[in-house]
């Protein structure tokens, strides 16, 4: 009788952690490890995102949450990464940018829902160049930053394309180089509702 009770706990212990393991198991949704990881703190990011879109070949994905650009200050960073999106469009990059819009969250209890778009000078500069740029949807905040080059390149983090960020916040953001870590943010990203 002991040896039966010693039998069934076992099988029991050996299903329930059979069980615990299959539910508890992950998925490894991209290979590793990736060709390299770089970290970008500070005023790392804007040289190798400066050298990135200056070096790519066949495509950019850009989808920024805000690129504030003030257009009496044409020397500054955040509008130098702006001229590298048009400069890679013009020679033959497919360059794709999806800037947020939204509802003005702290008036929505007034009459008129007010559209903030935050990016506008950078978006219109890069519509009268030619280069396909779209707001998202308003009802949507898309707080992404991320770039993904040539299939292959994927930049994530805090840093938005302003002066604040590029030049003053502590921000931290990182560059993948792995082409399914690439492929697989471009698949979600394409999803964004796209406006104009």
């Amino acid at each position: 009788m002991k040896l039966t009770n010693k039998i069934i706990t076992i099988l029991v212990f050996l299903a329930l952690f059979n069980i615990a393991n299959s539910l508890l198991r992950v998925k490894t949704v991209y290979p590793l490890p990736a060709d390299d990881v770089i970290p970008l703190v500070d005023g790392e990011y804007y040289p190798q995102i400066h050298k990135a879109l200056t070096n790519a070949k066949k495509s950019i994905l850009c989808v920024m949450f805000m690129a504030k650009l003030d257009p009496k200050h044409t020397k500054g960073n955040e509008y130098q990464l702006v001229l590298d999106l048009i400069a890679a469009h013009n020679r033959g990059v497919k360059v794709l940018v999806i800037f947020d819009q939204n509802i003005k969250f702290w008036e929505k209890s007034r009459k008129n829902d007010t559209i903030e778009r935050k990016s506008k000078y950078a978006y219109e500069l890069l519509l009268r160049n030619g280069v396909p740029v779209f707001y998202d949807n308003k009802e949507r905040i898309t707080h992404s930053k991320i770039l993904v080059i040539d299939e292959y390149i994927t930049i994530i983090g805090s840093t938005n394309w302003t002066y604040s960020a590029l030049r003053k916040n502590h921000e931290a953001s990182v560059m993948i180089k792995s082409k399914s870590v690439a492929l697989a943010f471009e698949r979600k990203l394409e999803k964004i509702e796209k406006k104009r």
